[in-house]
């Protein structure tokens, strides 16, 4: 309403009142132009009688006076910024606002009938709101209570109102006027406050990564006022994310599953970088691609994401089927919420890793006892004494062990191929140019690389009692190549004494023949020096093509 609205409205008013009065002085008048005897009112010429003429300038003082505390009492409310006042004329039904509660409830700032603002209230407050100031007019005093008010553009402010009934001579309710307070920030903060110790208590003792991602999710839109909320995980590389089982308001679709994200807009590179994404509009954000988005609901998102040494692992999220002001402490929260959902996201892994880890290293443990007693059994049989057998053990064990070092410095669950053969080989390197390797990388399961180191810690040993590195200029060449799903590898010794086969075998010529988990084995005796070609299938060796 403007200012010429609200004189026009005090004359119409002052007009009113001023009728009134009239009526009355020429009701109880006893002279002049009244119909009853009495008193005359002197005139003057055409000018108002004296006691009119008072009476309007009193009115119009009064009128005055009115307006300038109505309007010192506006400057007041817009000084504050969250400050606005309201009066009620129930009988006549005007509902009278300050312009800053007819912003703060989305209403003309004036007078209107009570309904245009009760309405305004949020559906899940108005019954017991209205119920309330029922109970008020029946029974007088005070009204104090926070309550939600819903603007036409779909956003929701938080407000205290706190006001006074009164009534009549006759014990009639009058008015009830009183002020409000937007607590819209003050009720957000402590929101976020009880969520953050909310999800503290969901995370603490859980060990399921699902239920934390859901209870995150179900406090984060509960803070947030959100449509949906959720955590996923993400693959940087193939640029998808996999959205787990998170919270959605009745009749928002479901998202879990796995999603692109360049199906819905050009912000994943954003995220890498470690960067907040916030989409304030879906509508006009470039980034965004409306139709995908509104297609789920989203008319505004927040990504806040989780980096792991530098990499985009995964992100929480928030979405908004209407419009919603994001604001810095929001995104402090979602932040916090990121965070902590995380860090015991890591825990539940570790213990995951720290289980499967005792299990193996038990597994690993029996099986290396078991071959361990097996080697020293056989060596000690066939040894021809116990300085013999002693120096066979020791280095046999040693390679042993050597194949364990290079298994625990890779992963737990395979070795490197070409590690495994320069592990198994070094100690019996005595110079640059004994042996020359060439393969390709290629991972092969733990038991196959045990195997693998024995079989050439055997090798290079006859080698150095009976073939090429006995002698000085005596080389060894050890190649292995990937032919479909068959791995080949090849020993071929030169430069040294002409070798015969044996006339016995031994342990260690019964662990070559053996090969490699089943695999084929020939050896070949030329007088040129040995050569020995391994083959087995990958999928034998815990390998793939």
């Amino acid at each position: 309403m403007t200012r010429n609205d609200h004189r026009s409205r005090l004359f119409a008013e002052l007009k009113a009142e001023n009728a009134r009065l009239r009526a009355v002085l020429l009701a109880i008048n006893p002279g002049g132009d009244s119909a009853e005897p009495g008193l005359t009112v002197p005139h003057n010429g055409r000018q108002e009688p004296r006691v009119e003429r008072a009476l309007t300038a009193a009115l119009w003082e009064s009128q005055a006076a009115l307006a300038r505390s109505e309007e010192r009492l506006n400057l007041a409310s817009a000084a504050s910024g969250f400050l606005a006042w309201w009066d009620w004329d129930i009988p006549g039904d005007r509902f009278y606002t300050s312009e800053s509660f007819a912003r703060l409830s989305g209403a003309e700032p004036g007078a209107a009938p009570a309904t245009a603002f009760l309405d305004g209230i949020h559906p899940e407050d108005r019954g017991w709101v209205r119920a309330r100031i029922a109970r008020g007019m029946a029974e007088g005093g005070d009204f104090a209570e926070d309550y939600r008010l819903c603007l036409p553009d779909g956003t929701v402010r938080w407000v205290h109102a706190r006001g006074r009934f009164s009534r009549d001579a006759v014990g009639r309710p009058e008015r009830f006027a009183g002020v409000a307070l937007d607590i819209t920030e003050r009720k957000a903060t402590d929101l976020r406050k009880d969520a953050l110790l909310a999800l503290g208590e969901a995370l603490r003792d859980s060990d399921d990564v699902e239920a934390m991602a859901r209870a995150a999710a179900r406090i984060m839109a509960g803070a947030l006022g959100a449509v949906r909320a959720g955590y996923g995980t993400v693959d940087p590389d193939r640029e998808t994310v996999h959205m787990m089982p998170g919270w959605h308001a009745p009749g928002a679709i479901e998202i879990a599953g796995l999603y692109a994200f360049r199906d819905y807009g050009s912000f994943i590179e954003d995220l890498k970088r470690g960067e907040v994404v916030t989409i304030a509009d879906s509508l006009t954000d470039e980034r965004a691609l409306a139709g995908a988005l509104l297609d789920l609901g989203i008319r505004v998102l927040i990504n806040v994401p989780i980096l792991v040494r530098g990499r985009l692992t995964a992100l929480v999220f928030a979405h908004f089927d209407r419009p919603h002001a994001i604001t810095d402490k929001e995104i402090l929260f979602m932040r916090t919420v990121a965070d902590r959902t995380q860090a015991a996201v890591a825990r539940v892994e570790a213990e995951d890793e720290r289980r499967i880890l005792t299990h193996e290293l038990s597994h690993r443990l029996k099986n290396t006892l078991t071959l361990v007693q097996s080697i020293a059994s056989q060596t000690l049989r066939n040894a021809p004494d116990v300085e013999t057998a002693r120096d066979a053990l020791s280095l046999r064990l040693i390679a042993l062990g050597q194949a364990h070092d290079i298994l625990l410095a890779g992963r737990r669950d395979a070795a490197d191929l070409g590690d495994v053969v320069r592990g198994s080989l070094g100690l019996h390197a005595d110079g640059p140019e004994r042996f020359r390797l060439d393969g390709p990388s290629l991972p092969i399961g733990p038991g196959a690389a045990l195997s693998l180191a024995l079989i050439l810690h055997e090798l290079a040993t006859n080698a150095v009692k009976y073939g090429a590195l006995r002698a000085e200029n005596g080389r060894v060449a050890v190649d292995w190549t990937v032919e479909g799903t068959v791995l080949r590898l090849s020993w071929r010794e030169s430069g040294g004494p002409a070798v015969v086969p044996p006339t016995r075998k031994g342990f260690g010529t019964r662990l070559i023949e053996r090969g490699l988990a089943g695999g084929e084995v020939r050896t070949t005796f030329d007088a040129g020096g040995l050569s020995c070609v391994l083959t087995t299938a990958l999928s034998e060796i815990g390998a793939s093509a």
